[in-house]
């Protein structure tokens, strides 16, 4: 009796710590509004793993603590560049340098014409880094794309990329923008 009191306590104590460490490891984040349409809506959910900057790649969706007192906790944006990248031009004017200082980074919206991120905070530092985005919890809309944003005009953009298997699959990625203005 008394053992299977210890082994049910054990099993129960090791639960515990792997539910403490997943939470430590990962978030669900939802996204509330439209700065990254069309890769992401408003109400999406996002499976996220908290990690550091040396652990960040261009293109990935990034989570970063909100530098404004109101609008939320967190901001949700795309890495455009990292430490020793050349800045962006259309951020240059909020940095005034060249090239991403060391323990800084730069985020973009992909719907730039409603995104509040790089081009008027500048660079965001690695303390503010929460995590990175693993995938979209609601799976009608496909995996996430590590892809560059598209173009913001009145054009339509494509991108073939080769799969795994040798160049038998290719994947074709399509955005399609109109803006009115």
């Amino acid at each position: 009796m008394r053992r299977a009191f210890l082994a049910g306590a054990c099993a129960l104590g090791g639960l515990a710590l792997l539910v403490v460490r997943l939470r430590a490891t990962y978030m669900v984040a939802r996204v509330h509004g439209e700065s990254m349409a069309p890769t992401l809506t408003d109400g999406d959910r996002l499976l996220s793993r908290r990690t550091r900057l040396g652990a960040l790649g261009h293109g990935q969706i990034a989570i970063v603590r909100n530098p404004l007192p109101a609008g939320g906790k967190f901001l949700v944006k795309r890495v455009a560049a990292l430490p020793g990248d050349p800045v962006p031009e259309d951020v240059r004017k909020a940095v005034d340098v060249d090239v991403v200082p060391v323990g800084r980074f730069v985020l973009i919206g992909d719907n730039t014409e409603v995104s509040f991120d790089s081009r008027e905070h500048g660079f965001f530092r690695a303390d503010d880094l929460h995590a990175v985005t693993i995938r979209r919890l609601d799976a009608r809309h496909g995996p996430l794309s590590t892809s560059p944003r598209p173009p913001r005009d009145d054009s339509s953009w494509c991108r073939a990329q080769e799969g795994p298997g040798q160049g038998r699959e290719v994947r074709t990625e399509c955005w399609t923008s109109s803006l009115t203005g």
